[in-house]
């Protein structure tokens, strides 16, 4: 039985949800509701560090900390200032938490030891967008190198940072094309970095050595529409097919990965089974889609060609944005 805890949005940016719930898997492989976890404002993005649970909290401007109890609850330790306007990626990294924030472009650093605000980064920037109306932050990732790149959604730019004592060091940026609108990131079993275009509806392709980000190049997404926006990149286990959601058409894009440089190729597209799916996850070989707008999160089997076959739909889960696998279940079931 696989555990997940979903992150949505409160009435502070307009949704339903009143904080953290918690789903699970059937036998079957469809999901049931499995209790609310946490009342807390807008839980945008959720990561976890061993028995440590922190959320994004992006209308209050916060990172809040939470404990796991025994019986899988959340026990809310505190909260502080996220570093920025609108927080929407919050990760771990060593005894550091790194916020990005949309409105203004800020990344944050948040001590973990003690959980204070020890430094936000602030950016500038915009892009040819109507939506890069100034630098807006939505994701970090680390290498296996320790370097942690933002990716900078207004500005077409994925900015590197070295963290050291507890503080990043901005060291450099790499331009993306004109209007791509980076948001999300995925770390490939084969070493490629690949990033998510909101706005241009493209996943670009990097190889990744000693800090530094070359082009690999780049594939559009298949079945997209005029006004549609991109969101969340997933990958397969064996790494031959990814994964990404179109806002707008309501649709899960399906790409392929071959070749030794990881080559993309725009496979096919299918419905995603509800209104604004904002973020998926891929379990095996299941997909998890939350849908924002219809208060759902819709379930599909992947075939061996990389579709997504939908089965089953959960209702009743409020405004989800995010999802997130339980890792102290994943843990109990090794």
């Amino acid at each position: 039985m696989a555990r997940y805890l979903v992150g949505a949005y409160t009435a502070d940016m307009g949704g339903r949800a009143t904080g953290i719930v918690a789903l699970e898997s059937a036998s079957d492989g469809s999901l049931r509701h499995a209790g609310h976890l946490a009342t807390t404002d807008s839980p945008a993005y959720l990561a976890a560090h061993g028995d440590r649970v922190y959320a994004a909290s992006e209308a209050a401007g916060r990172v809040v900390e939470f404990r796991r109890d025994a019986q899988g609850g959340l026990d809310h330790l505190g909260s502080v200032p996220a570093g920025g306007v609108a927080p929407c990626h919050v990760a771990r990294y060593g005894d550091s938490v790194v916020t990005a924030c949309y409105v203004d472009g800020a990344v944050g650093v948040v001590s973990a030891e003690r959980l204070a605000l020890v430094q936000s980064l602030a950016a500038e920037g915009s892009g040819v967008h109507p939506a890069q109306d100034g630098p807006h932050a939505h994701a970090t990732c680390r290498l296996p190198d320790g370097t942690i790149v933002s990716a900078d959604l207004g500005a077409d730019l994925l900015r590197l940072h070295v963290l050291r004592d507890g503080r990043l060091e901005r060291t450099g940026a790499v331009t993306v094309p004109a209007g791509t609108g980076p948001r999300d990131f995925l770390l490939h079993p084969n070493g490629r970095l690949y990033v998510l275009g909101e706005l241009g509806l493209v996943v670009l392709a990097f190889a990744v050595h000693d800090g530094t980000l070359t082009p690999l190049g780049s594939a559009a997404l298949h079945g997209t529409r005029p006004g549609d926006h991109a969101a969340a990149l997933s990958v397969s286990a064996d790494g031959r097919f990814l994964w990404a959601g179109l806002r707008g058409s309501n649709r899960i894009s399906v790409l392929a990965v071959s070749g030794a440089d990881g080559t993309l190729t725009a496979v096919d597209s299918v419905d995603a089974g509800g209104d604004w799916p904002r973020h998926h996850i891929v379990d095996g070989d299941l997909m998890h889609v939350a849908h924002e707008r219809s208060d759902s999160v819709a379930t599909f089997r992947i075939d061996r060609k990389g579709i997504p076959r939908h089965f089953s739909t959960l209702n009743r889960v409020f405004s989800p944005i995010f999802l997130l696998r339980d890792p102290l279940e994943m843990n109990s079931r090794s």
